[in-house]
């Protein structure tokens, strides 16, 4: 199989302008020199993650030295052969310092760890498997995770009236909505939480029963506990969301934290813990799942896609639209799942 790409590739590279701002902007990248312990990914997709936005800004958190090039999330062809793989093979590789400790997916050329190269499943184009990508693990793992922290005989014994609801916030972004059809998919009773009306439509096909605004979803007062409605509640908002929505979860449920878009503060009381016996659970994918794990979840992902497919919306991106779409990912302004597609061009006009 032959490369769709030249010697000399192209990149999003985020770097300090004259001033000592933060700018990004396209530059060359040639094909990078083989190396022990990696190998060359030419990149055909790659996903856009709120970390990838956080770095083109320059966020000291993820973009850790600049210059820099984001992107912790590629789907692509594998263009030396491993142990286990031929060169030729679609591939996928997702997080292992990818778009912080060292360059990003967001170019035509990726220099991977050996051991974090997956074989794409068959049935994933590159663009489905970053439209999934590390939000699509990050929700699968969060519905595994808090299924398996709920006390369940707690919840028959002091949950209360009414069915188990589980509470996505954040649902009008990838992970929300993808942990939506996740929740949705494993036979739970979802709510999903939004400010975006407009996505509601989208969010009941994706499996939501209902879907609220914040502030129909927090219990009103500010009493440290509010009667327990929620079993579960995955939040990729935290701050005060987070805080509030703590009150409302029923006896022996969880929460998994999965995101920090309003605010990394959180400021509650121990009373959920220690009168309720909930639990507050952090869900990273990025960094502290194996390579081992990620492939047993791919599969998973794959059968999730056609649930899913018809009803997420997927923005595809040309490199030198990556920093528009961050700024607006970082103002919220953007729903659904974008997929930088190293070798489009935008046309003038």
């Amino acid at each position: 199989m032959t490369s769709a790409v030249g010697p000399e590739g192209l990149c999003w590279l985020v770097d300090r302008d004259e001033a000592g701002g933060v700018c990004g902007r396209l530059a060359p990248l040639p094909r990078p020199a083989s190396a022990a312990g990696s190998v060359i990914v030419e990149v055909e997709a790659a996903g856009f993650n709120y970390k990838d936005a956080l770095a083109c800004s320059g966020h000291p958190g993820v973009a850790r030295q600049l210059p820099h090039v984001p992107g912790i999330d590629a789907a692509g062809v594998l263009r030396q052969p491993t142990e286990s793989l031929p060169a030729g093979t679609p591939v996928v590789v997702t997080g292992n310092g990818l778009g912080e400790t060292c360059p990003g997916s967001f170019a035509n050329w990726l220099l991977a760890p050996t051991d974090a190269v997956i074989r794409r499943p068959p049935t994933l184009s590159a663009v489905a498997a970053m439209a999934l990508g590390t939000a699509g693990l990050t929700a699968v793992v969060a519905v595994e995770r808090l299924t398996s922290l709920i006390d369940w005989e707690h919840q028959q014994f002091r949950g209360g009236a009414g069915s188990p609801e589980w509470l996505v916030t954040g649902a009008s972004g990838g992970v929300g909505m993808l942990a939506v059809a996740a929740a949705a998919a494993a036979g739970h009773r979802v709510l999903a939480c939004t400010r975006k009306a407009q996505v509601a439509e989208a969010l009941q096909s994706l499996g939501a029963a209902t879907v609220l605004h914040p502030d129909e979803a927090v219990a009103a007062g500010t009493k440290p506990l509010a009667s327990g409605r929620y079993t579960a509640v995955i939040d990729t908002v935290g701050g005060s969301l987070l805080a509030n929505l703590l009150r409302s979860v029923r006896p022996g449920g969880a929460v998994a934290s999965i995101g920090n878009a309003g605010g990394v503060e959180l400021q509650t009381t121990v009373l959920p813990f220690i009168l309720r016996g909930v639990t507050l659970a952090g869900i990273d994918a990025a960094g502290l799942l194996s390579n081992t794990r990620r492939r047993q979840l791919w599969p998973q992902l794959a059968t999730l896609w056609p649930l899913v497919e018809p009803h997420f919306p997927v923005r595809r991106l040309g490199l030198e639209e990556v920093g528009d779409w961050a700024r607006q990912m970082l103002a919220g302004e953007t729903r659904g799942r974008a997929v930088v597609l190293p070798i489009r061009r935008v046309e003038a006009g």
